[in-house]
């Protein structure tokens, strides 16, 4: 009788074994599937950029998530190329060439009416270097197009004098395949300038 009890002690120990470690077994099943899934996961959202030979890791992401932030960069660049005017015919030429790559003929437009007015002209008789420094820009992507205001400072130097102004524009922007000269894949539409401030002017001093 005792022989017999020990048998069933046994067995009883045996399925204890056997019912532990096929539950251990389904646990790591479990948990290497979940890990392998966001390996996976993981993996999926990284892009090796190879630049002159080195491999440089790079995430995916919704392209929404940053779209705000390409859409200021955008306008940004755009009035930093179009409004940058050296004493130079060809470097005048040069930027408003890259800038037409970011808006549509109201750009053009615009640049041909400067030119009638023999503003750059000027610019080039006396010797004077234009700068700008966007200081805002708001771009509202509730609704499309998205409508544009920008907010930038003109500052034009000379060799004994300083002018700035504040000016204002407005425009609407679209969507448009990226490209090498259009990075951001956005495009300004119906750009006009809203507001000129009254130059401030300042007498530099040589050294």
């Amino acid at each position: 009788m005792k022989e017999l009890t020990n048998l069933e002690k046994g067995h009883q120990r045996a399925r204890l074994l056997v019912m532990t470690v096929v539950i251990g077994c389904v646990i790591l099943c479990l948990v290497s599937v979940v890990m392998a899934f966001k390996q996976v996961s993981d993996t999926s959202n990284r892009i090796y950029v190879i630049n002159r030979g080195v491999a440089l890791e790079a995430f995916s992401a919704n392209v929404m998530e940053n779209r705000p932030a390409e859409a200021k960069f955008h306008v940004t660049r755009f009035h930093e190329l179009f409004f940058t005017c050296p004493p130079d015919a060809r470097s005048i030429e040069a930027n408003f060439t890259k800038a037409s790559f970011l808006a549509d003929e109201s750009a053009k437009q615009t640049f041909d009416r400067l030119k009638e007015d023999q503003f750059y002209q000027k610019l080039i008789q006396t010797n004077t270097n234009q700068k700008v420094t966007v200081e805002s820009v708001d771009v509202d992507m509730k609704k499309y197009p998205y409508t544009v205001r920008t907010i930038f400072k003109i500052t034009q130097e000379r060799a004994t004098n300083r002018s700035t102004r504040i000016l204002a524009s407005q425009a609407t922007l679209v969507d448009v395949t990226r490209s090498e000269v259009n990075p951001q894949g956005f495009l300004l539409r119906n750009f006009t300038i809203t507001h000129r401030s009254d130059p401030k002017e300042e007498n530099v001093t040589a050294r």
